[in-house]
């Protein structure tokens, strides 16, 4: 019941005005027929639009650490009759996905998760399709608060310097969410 409390709430704060979800989406390289994995999906928001964006012949890879967030998603994905989207539990350290199938990898607020990103970051590259893209989102610093206190954050240019150790550079970076950064790379 907590769990479900939670995921619920990643849901509407995904969704919240100041987090901008659609314009998000707009400035992602979505199309009818791509292959995306939302790593970390949580409880599902993007995971939703997603499916809408690929359409049919498209797939959604769901894909989270957490058992229970996964079963949320696929409980709500029934419950609307999505059929392009399968749910994937991953590694903290890998996601078990076939190689070159993915054309674009979404994380939001993952980024500072993850123990090793730069090890991380280079199995992923395995998953990409050749000109797939990785769009990062993650919370910029912001001292007097939760996410500055606990280091729940990631400073630009960590973020290009892990992404560069594995193989990636910067292809677009925008600047219309107030508390995030978000920057979409591709292969080297």
């Amino acid at each position: 019941m907590l769990t479900q409390f939670r995921l619920k709430m990643l849901n509407r704060e995904a969704l919240s005005d100041k987090n901008k979800p659609y314009k998000i989406i707009e400035h992602l390289p979505l199309k009818e027929g791509m292959i995306v994995g939302d790593v970390g999906s949580g409880g599902g928001f993007f995971v939703h639009e997603f499916s809408r964006k690929v359409g049919e012949n498209g797939q959604i890879y769901a894909i989270d650490v957490n058992q229970k967030s996964l079963n949320f998603i696929e409980d709500n994905l029934n419950k609307e009759g999505i059929k392009n989207v399968k749910t994937i539990k991953a590694k903290p350290d890998n996601i078990d996905l076939p190689e070159k199938s993915v054309d674009l990898f979404f994380l939001r607020n993952v980024f500072h998760h993850l123990p090793e990103p730069a090890r991380y970051f280079k199995n992923i590259r395995k998953l990409l399709k050749e000109n797939g893209k990785i769009a990062i989102i993650d919370f910029k610093n912001k001292k007097l608060s939760f996410i500055g206190l606990f280091g729940h954050y990631t400073p630009l240019n960590v973020l290009i310097d892990v992404m560069d150790d594995a193989g990636f550079y910067p292809l677009e970076k925008y600047d219309f969410l107030p508390d995030q950064l978000f920057v979409v790379f591709t292969k080297k």
